[in-house]
């Protein structure tokens, strides 16, 4: 008799590494530390606000992990 094995839970070590990196930009997206770290008006970096650039690349890392996630099939 086989074992049930979820399909959402990473089997391979990189698959976790991945998992809890996504997990943390993740975080760093949501309320308590966008009002922190990301919350400036001042620093205008390329014509835009401070914020705006730091959740655009928080999002490209984000869509980066599961680009790589992805490719690599895990």
């Amino acid at each position: 008799m086989t074992r049930f094995r979820s399909h959402f839970l990473p089997r391979t070590p990189t698959g976790r590494r991945l998992t809890v990196l996504f997990l943390v930009l993740f975080a760093f997206t949501q309320w308590p530390f966008v009002y922190v770290i990301g919350n400036r008006v001042e620093p205008w970096i390329g014509g835009m606000p401070f914020l705006y650039v730091y959740l655009l690349v928080l999002y490209c890392l984000l869509i980066g992990v599961l680009i790589r996630v992805q490719r690599r099939g895990l």
